[in-house]
């Protein structure tokens, strides 16, 4: 496969996450999510925890260490099996307390102190962040793998930056243009959901 055939794949398969997440979201503002909340568009939903990070990292560490890769395993089992308990009471306060990210639950906690929920979402973009660059630059190493195999020139730098435009603008789009507690995101968890399908197949 040329590189050029890869980029209008991959391009085209962007357009049809893109259409399917407008598709849910109009659907769901007409009042019609009914299938748009089945169990089996959130469990498939989940997999978004399976990237190119699970691909590049988890897959190197266990050929690495062994059965010591199982840890980075620890922290989703914990949240899991812990729902009950922890998770429901966290989505009842979020809830009646109107709170849409964890710099805004910490904060609420201790007083409603802007300066800690400045500290805390300061914490969040710098502990995230690395994980963003592993997930750009896992994209652009598998695109120079078929480049090089094809005898394209390596552009990785300009890659990444189109990867990285194209995932800002979605986020805009389906997950920040509003900010309410209570929305759900029905466009971005059907498009998850539906790129869960193609990973299994």
């Amino acid at each position: 496969m040329s590189f050029n055939l890869l980029v209008a794949v991959s391009l085209l398969y962007v357009g049809f996450l893109f259409l399917v997440a407008f598709l849910a979201e109009r659907r769901a503002q007409r009042g019609m999510p009914r299938w748009l909340r089945s169990p089996m568009v959130y469990t498939l939903s989940l997999s978004v925890y399976c990237t190119a990070w699970t691909f590049y990292g988890a897959v190197g560490y266990a050929a690495r260490s062994g059965l010591e890769y199982l840890t980075i395993y620890l922290g989703p089992t914990l949240v899991l099996t812990g729902w009950w308990l922890v998770l429901r009471k966290l989505v009842r306060v979020g809830r009646t307390q109107r709170i849409t990210s964890i710099a805004d639950l910490i904060s609420n906690r201790y007083g409603k102190s802007n300066t800690l929920g400045v500290l805390v979402t300061l914490l969040a973009v710098v502990g995230t962040t690395p994980y963003i660059a592993l997930q750009l630059q896992s994209v652009t190493l598998s695109l120079e793998v078929f480049a090089q195999s094809s005898g394209e020139v390596e552009l990785s730098a300009r890659n990444a930056l189109w990867v990285a435009g194209g995932l800002a603008l979605f986020t805009i789009l389906f997950g920040t243009r509003n900010l309410d507690a209570n929305e759900r995101h029905h466009g971005v968890v059907t498009a998850i959901a539906v790129e869960a399908v193609v990973k299994l197949v």
